[in-house]
C-alpha cells in the first residue's frame, strides 16, 4: 500500500519530527482557498515537474503546501507534505479518490522519483548532518518563493512593493 511509507530514521532520531506538528495537526480545521495558474511544464533531471503561480485567498500555516500536497502534487522539496513526511499522502485522501478526483496527479512513484534527486542535492555534512542551507547541482530545498510582496510602510504608509525572481 503506497499510502504507508517507512518512516526513515537518521542517527536514532526520527526525520519527520518537526517542532509544532503535532500542535498544529491537533488544531481545528479552518476554511481556507489558493488559487493556481500553470506557468509551464518543465524537466527535472528528465522527470516532469510544472512550474506553477500559487495565490493565497486565505491566510493559513503551510496552506500553499498542504493544498499542493493535497491534490497529489506536493512542492519539489517540500519535507514535511511530500512524499515521506510528516504529513499523510495526498493530505490524507485515500488513493482510490484521488485518482478519480484527480486523475494526473504526481503518481507515487514519480514522488519518490524527485525526492531522490533532492535528498541527493542536498550536501551532506562531515557529521552525517544534512545541510539544506547549501545546494549543489541545481533545487534541492523547498521550491516555493514569493515572487512579490507589498505592503504599507510602517511609519510612513508608503507602499512597498519588493519582487524577485525564483532562484530555481
Amino acid at each position: 500500500d503506497d499510502n504507508n511509507i517507512e518512516q526513515e530514521k537518521v542517527e536514532g532520531e526520527d526525520i519527520n519530527k518537526h517542532g509544532g506538528f503535532d500542535k498544529m495537526m491537533n488544531k481545528a480545521p479552518k476554511p481556507s482557498l489558493t488559487l493556481f495558474h500553470v506557468i509551464s511544464f518543465e524537466h527535472l533531471d528528465g522527470l516532469p515537474v510544472t512550474r506553477v503561480e500559487l495565490t493565497p485567498i486565505t491566510g493559513r500555516t503551510h496552506q500553499l503546501r498542504v493544498h499542493c500536497a493535497s491534490i497529489g502534487h506536493p512542492i519539489i522539496g517540500d519535507d514535511i507534505y511530500g512524499i515521506g513526511g510528516e504529513g499523510t499522502p495526498n493530505g490524507g485522501i485515500p488513493d482510490t479518490v484521488m485518482d478519480s478526483t484527480f486523475p494526473d496527479r504526481a503518481s507515487l512513484e514519480l514522488q519518490k522519483d524527485i525526492n531522490t534527486i533532492i535528498q541527493q542535492r542536498r550536501k551532506t555534512t562531515a557529521g552525517g548532518k544534512t545541510d539544506n542551507s547549501v545546494i549543489t547541482g541545481g533545487p534541492g530545498n523547498l521550491c516555493l518563493h514569493a515572487r512579490c510582496l507589498a505592503l504599507l510602510h510602517p511609519l510612513t504608509n508608503a507602499p512597498l512593493v519588493f519582487e524577485a525572481d525564483p532562484p530555481f
